[in-house]
């Protein structure tokens, strides 16, 4: 039965830098068996169907995601078994995480959190391996009737819908996110430019919003702060995703409250507090380099 078994997904760079091993113990140090393992490649039709709750033509910043992460290069499926088998199989995730993750993107296993996606995946996932396809209960005919993950929420502006033009801008920062994201004083956050009074407040995310795909959270952006650019609108949402508490706004109190509302409006968890609180928060994130988890595919 699927509800005994899960997998752990040990992404390219987690096979580029010969971490297996130390997945497999993890497995077996949560209280997992290991049933079957096998090589995977992953092309873009596997991944429209092993995500397919995630529709590409909605989300398609975050199927690029996908791509960068999983497009073309060596992954290893492990199937594994055990009581309370997704709990355990998350558990080992994070301890690989912790121990060897590097970087943004650097972060070596992904473990499905439900049976649903477990099933979606593993479908997929399996290839012509029978002792993983005897594991499945549910056989996907079209994967365009896929329950989807996501709420509707904010979806991108329809010129930003094109995947190869999200490339261009995006696979640069994916390449090397310290160039953009990675530091913590960039980029700057979102300031009007029509400010009337003294703009001391700031409006940050306090917690990783994971039932938000990147196109939900980069259109909230988009559609609660006026005039921002798409670029800066991505840039800080990926290092807000990375980094605690990361500042998205400046202004006054009367707009940060605006900005607030309406990030809240879209599923965004977004206080308000004053800018001398907020660099008191940024010297200790400077201090401590400390990160937080990502949304949607970036967490998988």
């Amino acid at each position: 039965m699927s509800s005994t078994h899960s997998l752990l997904l040990i992404k390219p760079d987690g096979v580029e830098r010969q971490l297996q091993q130390a997945v497999v113990e993890a497995a077996e140090e949560a209280g997992l068996t290991v049933v079957c393992r096998h090589r995977l490649l992953l092309g873009e039709e596997e991944i429209v169907r092993a995500w397919a709750d995630t529709r590409r033509s909605e989300h398609p910043l975050e199927h690029l995601s996908l791509d960068f992460w999983y497009g073309g290069r060596p992954m290893e499926v492990l199937l594994v078994r055990g009581p309370d088998a997704f709990t355990r199989a998350n558990r080992a995730k994070s301890a690989v995480r912790a121990a060897y993750r590097l970087g943004p993107f650097g972060n070596v296993v992904h473990a499905p959190d439900h049976t649903g996606e477990f099933e979606l995946q593993l479908s997929v996932f399996a290839g012509d391996c029978p002792t993983c396809a005897g594991t499945l209960s549910t056989h996907f005919g079209d994967y365009g009737d896929v329950p989807q993950a996501y709420p509707p929420g904010a979806l991108l502006p329809a010129a930003w819908r094109d995947i190869e033009r999200l490339r261009e801008l995006a696979q640069p920062m994916w390449e090397d996110p310290a160039s953009c994201f990675w530091r913590p004083t960039y980029p700057q956050p979102y300031r009007s430019g029509e400010s009337a009074g003294a703009q001391d407040h700031a409006v940050y995310i306090a917690a990783s919003p994971n039932q938000l795909s990147f196109d939900n959270l980069v259109g909230a952006m988009l559609t609660a702060l006026p005039g921002i650019a798409f670029p800066h609108a991505l840039e800080l949402i990926v290092s807000a995703l990375h980094h605690q508490d990361f500042t998205l706004a400046v202004g006054t109190l009367t707009e940060c409250e605006r900005y607030r509302d309406a990030l809240m409006a879209q599923g965004l968890n977004t206080p308000v507090r004053t800018l001398a609180q907020d660099a008191v928060r940024r010297r200790e994130q400077i201090r401590t380099g400390a990160t937080v988890g990502t949304s949607g595919a970036a967490a998988a």
